[in-house]
């Protein structure tokens, strides 16, 4: 199976003297194109502190970091705004949508943002995989957190990133709507080939994603039940 990502010896801390924290330290591992691969770990073990290092947000104190074949490292900050906005999407926990923005015009922003003429067949894809048909006209606050959510990953789906990063992304949803849009999630990386990288602290969910990458005391490595 190809990799989109290829990370080899990062290292990241925080603080400096003896208030140092190593978060992650000389860390080895890969991200398999087109699977949804759960990252799981304590809380501060540095699931989000990957996720925001391969996702451009934080730089690495060292290391190599090859998405897509390309290096992003030693990019310059103009070059790394770039990647974010064409190589990457987000979801978030708590969703981050537009509140005087309907679902579609949500879905569209970032393209929109970026001047790219909408792609009505491609829309209309992402809404029916999602389950958000009749929703198009309403705004966020007349949506339930699943909904909500839904429209947040058919946002980050729309410009058709490289990757996906989802932080927590079932973290404010009761257990039924946790299983909804996992499955979505899931379904998305296969329908659509879309590499998904997701940080969970739901062991039961990760265990049914594609692959599971365990962060512990600073090293990364494949989980084993």
């Amino acid at each position: 199976m190809e990799n989109c990502i290829e990370v080899k010896h990062l290292s990241k801390a925080f603080g400096s003297g003896h208030t140092t924290r190593v978060v992650l330290d000389d860390c080895d591992f890969s991200i398999e194109r087109g699977k949804l691969t759960a990252l799981i770990g304590k809380s501060g073990s540095g699931k989000t502190t990957i996720l925001q290092i391969l996702g451009g947000l934080l730089l690495a104190d060292q290391g190599e970091i090859v998405v897509d074949g390309e290096a992003i490292q030693n990019k310059t900050d103009a070059e790394l705004s770039d990647y974010r906005a064409t190589k990457t999407g987000f979801v978030f926990q708590n969703f981050e949508l537009l509140p005087d923005y309907t679902v579609e015009e949500n879905i569209c922003f970032v393209s929109d943002l970026q001047g790219r003429p909408r792609d009505p067949d491609w829309l209309e894809q992402l809404i029916e995989a999602l389950n958000l048909q009749g929703l198009e006209d309403r705004f966020p606050h007349e949506l339930s957190g699943g909904e909500q959510q839904r429209t947040a990953i058919a946002r980050a789906l729309y410009h058709q990133p490289v990757v996906i990063f989802a932080d927590e992304p079932t973290g404010n949803l009761d257990n039924r709507n946790s299983d909804e849009v996992f499955w979505l999630l899931k379904d998305c990386a296969r329908r659509f080939n879309q590499t998904i990288v997701m940080v969970t602290h739901d062991l039961g969910l990760a265990k049914q994603s594609d692959r599971v990458l365990m962060i512990e005391e600073g090293k990364v490595f494949p989980y084993e039940a």
